[in-house]
């Protein structure tokens, strides 16, 4: 159902989770800027950023950012701003003598490739769904989106079941610096 509310339109999506299934969340923690300037809190991390699910269950994927960090923390992207996205890693390009089940490797720091026609199955999702975790929600986008700068602050996937079984690591593109900075996750669908 859609209702009128300061001049946007929301809308509820409902969906029926079985009563034997999970619901997870998946969100960000932390803020813009190096241990120290973070302190007591933390650098970005994926909360949690290592989750094991069973084939079924439902992950609900969502963060916010800012616009009101202190411009001298140290980070990617605008000063004082928070963003982040979730991107499947590139996968291991040499052999490590035994198979598993996984896609993409901490090892790479680098986003999987993409073309305009095909995008990384990324666990199993709708193209539009790993669109939108790689450069959020379109609806937002008014500018630079190299770093995502002029990405929105909000982020909400919304419910999604997960029901092909493997191993996913992903990576924020704007929050890995190649130094200390380094935004990864993995999701474990059994």
């Amino acid at each position: 159902a859609a209702t009128q509310s300061t001049g946007k339109q929301w809308y509820q999506r409902r969906v029926r989770v079985p009563a034997e299934s999970k619901i997870l969340n998946l969100n960000v923690r932390g803020k813009r800027g190096n241990i120290v300037q973070t302190y007591p809190g933390v650098e970005y991390d994926y909360q949690p950023n290592r989750l094991e699910v069973n084939a079924g269950d439902y992950v609900h994927i969502q963060w916010t950012g800012a616009d009101s960090n202190p411009n001298n923390n140290a980070g990617q992207g605008r000063a004082g701003t928070d963003r982040s996205n979730m991107v499947l890693l590139r996968e291991r390009t040499w052999s490590n003598g035994y198979m598993e089940d996984a896609h993409g490797c901490f090892a790479c720091n680098y986003p999987e490739t993409w073309t305009m026609t095909t995008s990384p199955n990324f666990l199993g999702l709708a193209r539009e769904d790993v669109m939108a975790l790689a450069f959020l929600t379109p609806s937002q986008y008014y500018g630079d989106m190299e770093e995502l700068d002029d990405a929105g602050t909000h982020f909400d996937l919304g419910l999604r079941q997960l029901t092909q079984k493997g191993i996913w690591r992903f990576l924020c593109t704007r929050n890995n610096n190649f130094t200390n900075r380094s935004q990864k996750g993995e999701i474990r669908v059994m």
